[in-house]
């Protein structure tokens, strides 16, 4: 789950005095020193997560990442949970992506690539940071075949070095723009460690992102690949294969479609992301989501998955 820029902090973060995602905590003063104590490292993400858990209604933003990151970062996000009255579990439709998490002050999590709905249940008030993975790159950035955490995730220290260490430092920011700065500080590092990017399997990525009618004979030419080392090479940087790829970034398509500015009958949107008719589209969310459009987009918000634009 283009770039999105975020905009300003809605009028209820302003009316419950939440600061922009740039502005420090008055409280942190203390704690902003490197390997604090375990005590005010509590204190300072206790209060620091306060100003955000006043948030009173569901809140989700993303914004762009750093510059020499865009070709493996999707998005940065911010996520405070609201239920509304409504406790359960919330669904997640796969967008081909893995995300590097932090709840609240817990160790940095990784959640694999979906091949369907993953159902989360998440408790009230949760403030929830990440950073959204290309489709493709999970391999190359934590070190493993995404097939390991397809559907399912892991804490971020069990796949890769480094994470307790970034940890320590996560509890001791001043901002969330400092946490996602440290997140990105990672992610580069891996980079490095790793040597090797999968630029070819993120740019295939891209292209059946940017034009769901592409046959999978096509994609296959353009890389350079014959089907089989294809299929092998999707299977190890997105979990599964193009076929199965292809579908979920032409149902993310649709979706934004049908988000856009003027408003699309589902109809028109199934033959503008080349699906054969809205019934073919329907099996398709139906297999892949568990909802039928209908039903989706009755609780959907489009801000959800904004940087596939």
């Amino acid at each position: 789950m283009p770039e999105h820029s975020a905009g300003p902090l809605p009028n209820r973060a302003i009316r419950h005095g939440i600061p922009s995602l740039d502005s420090p905590c008055p409280c942190l003063g203390e704690v902003l020193i490197p390997f604090a104590t375990d005590v005010a490292q509590m204190i300072g993400v206790d209060r620091f997560l306060a100003h955000f858990k006043a948030i009173d209604t569901p809140y989700y933003q993303e914004t762009k990442p750093s510059s020499d990151l865009l070709d493996v970062v999707a998005c940065l996000w911010v996520r405070v949970v609201r239920l509304e009255g409504a406790p359960g579990l919330s669904p997640i439709l796969p967008d081909g992506c893995a995300d590097i998490m932090v709840f609240d002050d817990a160790p940095p999590c990784v959640a694999g690539p979906d091949a369907t709905t993953r159902w989360i249940s998440l408790r009230e008030g949760t403030v929830i940071i990440g950073l959204r993975l290309r489709p493709g790159a999970v391999r190359s950035i934590v070190g493993c075949s995404a097939g390991l955490i397809l559907n399912g995730g892991a804490l971020l220290s069990d796949l890769a070095p480094g994470a307790r260490v970034l940890h320590q430092r996560l509890l001791v920011t001043a901002n969330l723009s400092e946490r996602h700065a440290l997140l990105e500080d990672w992610v580069r590092t891996a980079i490095a460690r790793n040597g090797v990017v999968d630029q070819a399997v993120i740019a295939a990525c891209r292209l059946l992102s940017a034009d769901p009618r592409l046959e999978i004979g096509e994609m296959s030419r353009r890389c350079d690949w014959n089907v089989r080392t294809l299929h092998r090479q999707f299977r190890a940087a997105c979990g599964y294969g193009p076929k199965h790829f292809h579908r979920i970034m032409r149902l993310q398509k649709a979706i934004r479609v049908v988000h856009s500015t003027a408003p699309t009958p589902l109809a028109d949107a199934a033959h503008a992301v080349g699906y054969a008719d809205q019934a073919h589209m329907n099996r398709d969310f139906r297999d892949i989501t568990g909802f039928s459009p209908r039903q989706y987009f009755a609780i959907a918000r489009p801000e959800w998955g904004a940087w596939m634009g």
